[in-house]
């Protein structure tokens, strides 16, 4: 039976009880919680009893078939369809957890000349000096030999390493493939399309990219940076996805984006800890690493 034959037959069960239509509403909410409740105490009699309670699966299938009952009677209440909602939660489900092979990963250059496409693959080296005290870092094209941007300082009060922030940007390069910031500073718009060119590599794509690396790292810094942790919040990365829907890499799934922080964290905290280092920048790989100190 599909999840749309099923609703039509549970909606014919569905009972009005002596009570108004708001209190009757209430009710199914209610019945949903007190048969959650239900899953969850035949948990605890196979924790309590173990092998002992034989019955355990046919009284598990029949309380998940009274939450699915539930479930299906609120969908109706509100005129929802239940095959719509299990295909939306599905496609939910494989956008934040599922692993995929890097041929899913979309090359936004490929139609491009090739002095408009990001590199796939190119070594940098984070190198901190100090200027009047304070603390700053340069990044080295080891390949050209010229220096990539501007020298960085944490432009903060105290000395929290963000003047490493960059390997972020380089982050979305290697793993996602896109970063209208590295575009900038490598000189590889893609000018050969205007449209591209003002949309996806302009002034406001390049703030919305600043934007979500400022937003990672406030939001990461009560969880000391990743150091201890190999996951980030579902909420954040929403966000995140939120803020690109207008992008060409809104098509990245909440997984990728995932990766993307985590390789990019690994990465940083390795640079804080050494004090700058040497970066591999893999498009083609798809991740960043750590190759050293010098």
């Amino acid at each position: 039976m599909n999840f749309k034959d099923y609703q039509s037959e549970a909606k014919k069960t569905v009972q009005q009880y002596n009570a108004d239509e708001t209190a009757n509403i209430v009710i199914t909410y209610l019945g949903l919680v007190g048969e959650a409740g239900s899953v969850v105490s035949e948990l605890k009699k196979k924790l309590r009893d173990g092998d002992s309670y034989n019955n355990f699966e046919n009284k598990l299938k029949e309380e998940l078939g009274d939450v699915l009952w539930y479930i299906s009677a609120i969908a109706s209440q509100n005129n929802l369809c239940l095959n719509e909602i299990a295909t939306e939660n599905i496609s939910k489900i494989f956008d934040r957890f599922s692993e995929e092979d890097n041929v899913s990963f979309i090359e936004y250059d490929e139609i491009f000349p090739e002095n408009e496409r990001l590199p796939d693959e190119f070594e940098i080296h984070f190198i901190p000096f100090e200027d009047n005290g304070k603390k700053l870092v340069k990044i080295l094209n080891i390949k050209t030999g010229k220096l990539i941007g501007d020298p960085l300082t944490d432009n903060n009060y105290e000395d929290d390493g963000y003047r490493f922030h960059d390997i972020f940007h380089y982050g979305y390069l290697a793993n996602l493939g896109w970063s209208p910031v590295i575009r900038k500073l490598l000189g590889r718009k893609r000018k050969s399309n205007p449209e591209i060119d003002e949309n996806e590599d302009g002034a406001r794509a390049q703030i919305i990219e600043e934007l979500i690396s400022l937003l990672i790292y406030s939001e990461l810094k009560d969880s000391e940076l990743l150091k201890y942790s190999k996951n980030v919040d579902t909420t954040l990365l929403k966000l995140v996805q939120r803020l690109v829907k207008d992008l060409e890499v809104n098509q990245c799934s909440a997984k990728q984006w995932e990766n993307t922080i985590i390789n990019s964290y690994q990465v940083f905290n390795k640079l804080i800890e050494n004090d700058g280092g040497r970066v591999l920048v893999s498009k083609k790989n798809r991740m960043l690493t750590f190759l050293g100190k010098k």
